[in-house]
């Protein structure tokens, strides 16, 4: 039980951190840069958007995994790992619930590649943060046993 909280723990620090990143730090730079109203155009025709949006999801990833690894109670980096794989897992059964099918917007192979792409950054930066978060657990524990 206390694996399955770590992952959750990590997907929704994941899920708000990246939220945070586009919708509340760079939705202003984007409105009056790019004049993007109501969201971000991650696949349109501007490549920016996209290269900001794979940040966040790194950003976000790094982090979530980092909290998975540190939480959870054996096999760190795995359940680190595990947090991007999750998120996506879940996303497109939301969508097919939706109604919009399982990968709304997907419907070229470059935007497709552009999935992928966004999907192998998350599970790098969720390993690295699974490291982090390991090895964050380990000197917390040897502190501790020094007192």
């Amino acid at each position: 039980m206390k694996s399955l909280g770590a992952v959750v723990l990590g997907v929704l620090l994941s899920l708000l951190l990246g939220l945070l990143l586009v919708f509340g730090i760079f939705a202003p730079v984007l409105t009056a840069v790019f004049g993007l109203q109501g969201g971000v155009d991650t696949l349109g025709a501007t490549g920016l958007p996209t290269v900001l949006v794979a940040f966040s999801a790194a950003f976000g990833f790094y982090f979530g995994g980092m909290a998975a690894g540190y939480y959870a109670p054996a096999r760190r980096r795995l359940h680190g790992v595990a947090v991007p794989a999750v998120a996506f897992a879940i996303s497109p059964v939301l969508n097919l619930l939706s109604g919009d099918g399982a990968f709304p917007g997907v419907g070229t192979a470059w935007a497709a590649l552009v999935v992928v792409a966004v999907l192998v950054l998350s599970f790098v930066a969720s390993y690295v943060g699974a490291r982090r978060g390991e090895a964050l657990y380990h000197y917390h524990e040897k502190l501790r046993r020094r007192r």
